[in-house]
């Protein structure tokens, strides 16, 4: 068997969040679309493992409307947080004392400042550890069963540094082997290296064919050109990536989607993602038993790319809509509080 964990990113999560997301997964997953998945009937190859962390962030801004002004947790920054972060903390807690205060800048940017700028951060991978752990005990077998991992967005983040931590020290996942896939969407870790040990470029976490070097045997980057999220400081390896080996071993499968490619406003979301017929075909082709070889063909794919074609919003709405958010690369986005002005512009939008 092989288990998926799912790991969400920015928001208001809660429990069984990734409902719809396993069954978005199991719909594209077509054996008559894709005459590659006939051999490996979905329920009998994959479980879906849903990650949670949503609760610090909501107990913390929960305190931060009772006692803003003399919040404990405050004394817990991290070493030498940049006075600009510094300043948004500040913008989302008076916020999140405000009644409503269900707005982007608290529902979502404020988890992004907290795991970046708190003790938050730390209580987060030691969770998700602790999750990844219990799923791969019994009867998880790691000579016959094998493990992956989807992240979205700020989640991308979280696992970077949990797998880092998982194999290079405790607590250690390598008894478990290596990740067959770990894909990344809408990948932040680039952007948030800066608050945390370690180039993300050259450390523990990149793919590789040998079993004693990298955390995940296939690494799937999916980002999309006109996501805010995406295009800051965006996640692009140079050529030494990893060890070096992982762009000429061929573990490294990257995915840019282009400005035509938007079916929803929500162009952030994970399920936008994921419809795109090159995320999810490349997604099957590596988690299937196998390296990889069985994909789609030319004409499948093709015929997809079509079918997803269709299913885009109305020409003058999307044309409309590609304008808009090509005018928000326009904003600086250079400093930490440009960068959160940029994504409240974003969340201004999808309002």
């Amino acid at each position: 068997m092989h288990t998926v964990f799912l790991v969400h990113g920015m928001g208001d999560w809660t429990t069984d969040w990734s409902k719809s997301i396993q069954g978005a997964i199991k719909k594209y997953y077509n054996p008559d679309k894709f005459k590659f998945l006939k051999t490996w009937p979905f329920d009998e190859q994959f479980r879906f493992v849903e990650i949670n962390y949503n609760k610090f962030f909501d107990e913390y801004l929960a305190a931060a409307k009772k006692q803003a002004s003399t919040l404990a947790k405050w004394n817990k920054l991290v070493p030498s947080v940049d006075s600009g972060l510094l300043g948004v903390l500040g913008t989302v807690v008076d916020e999140a004392s405000k009644a409503p205060a269900h707005n982007f800048l608290v529902t979502h940017l404020a988890d992004v400042a907290l795991f970046m700028a708190t003790d938050l951060g730390e209580l987060v991978k030691n969770s998700v550890a602790e999750q990844i752990l219990k799923a791969l005990q019994p009867p998880f077998n790691p000579n016959k069963d094998s493990w992956s991992v989807i992240a979205h967005s700020l989640g991308t983040r979280v696992i970077t540094e949990v797998l880092q931590a998982g194999f290079t020290t405790t607590p250690d996942l390598r008894p478990f082997g290596k990740p067959k896939v770990l894909t990344a969407i809408a990948n932040v870790s680039r952007l948030l290296q800066s608050f945390s040990t370690g180039d993300v470029y050259h450390n523990a976490v990149f793919p590789s064919k040998s079993a004693s070097h990298g955390a995940c045997k296939h690494f799937i980057n999916v980002t999309h050109r006109l996501d805010p999220f995406a295009f800051v400081r965006e996640f692009d390896p140079p050529s030494d990536f990893g060890d070096g080996k992982a762009f000429m071993d061929d573990v490294y499968h990257p995915i840019k989607l282009s400005a035509t490619d938007i079916t929803s406003k929500e162009i952030h979301s994970l399920e936008h993602y994921l419809r795109h017929p090159r995320v999810h075909t490349t997604l099957f082709q590596y988690l299937i038993p196998g390296s990889g070889f069985a994909k789609p063909t030319q004409q499948e794919l093709k015929q997809a790319l079509e079918d997803y074609r269709t299913e885009t919003i109305g020409i003058e709405l999307t044309a409309s809509w590609r304008a808009t958010l090509e005018g928000l690369k326009a904003n600086p986005f250079q400093t930490i509080p440009e960068i959160f002005a940029l994504w409240e512009k974003y969340g201004h939008l999808i309002a």
